[in-house]
């Protein structure tokens, strides 16, 4: 049974009447695409960094739920990975105390908070830090 099928046995059993004949998946038109909760705090975090003069050569971002708060909201967390060390990856790191009161404030001031949880910035730097950091300074 298919899910129109199933829609309307339950419109039938439930005594209601139902004149709006559905579209078919082909008909319908949107220029809408939707995205996940992770891509919207992902494309929110990157463009802090883009503004900051930071590109995806320089940092990867990656978000992902880790758990659910006691509200029953997925907490998403915001990890961030230094890919190539230079002097404004350095001087970034230096400003992350400010840098992450402007990421929270912006992910307050949007609508993302009343359908999920964030928790913050989590950074990585490659596996061998040594070697980047003798030819930064």
């Amino acid at each position: 049974m298919g899910i129109h099928a199933l829609t309307q046995e339950v419109i039938k059993h439930l005594g209601l009447r139902n004149d709006v004949k559905p579209q078919a998946a082909d008909d319908i038109d949107s220029e809408i695409t939707p995205t996940s909760i992770s891509d919207d705090y992902h494309d929110m975090i990157k463009d802090c960094f883009q503004v900051l003069g930071l590109g995806p050569d320089q940092i990867r971002i990656m978000v992902r739920s880790v758990g659910l708060n006691p509200a029953g909201l997925e907490i998403y967390v915001a990890f961030v990975k230094v890919v190539r060390w230079d002097a404004s990856v350095v001087d970034m790191l230096g400003k992350m105390p400010v840098i992450e009161k402007k990421i929270d404030r912006r992910v307050r001031q949007s609508s993302m908070l009343r359908y999920s949880a964030f928790a913050g910035l989590w950074f990585r730097s490659p596996a061998d830090v040594n070697a980047p950091l003798v030819t930064v300074h």
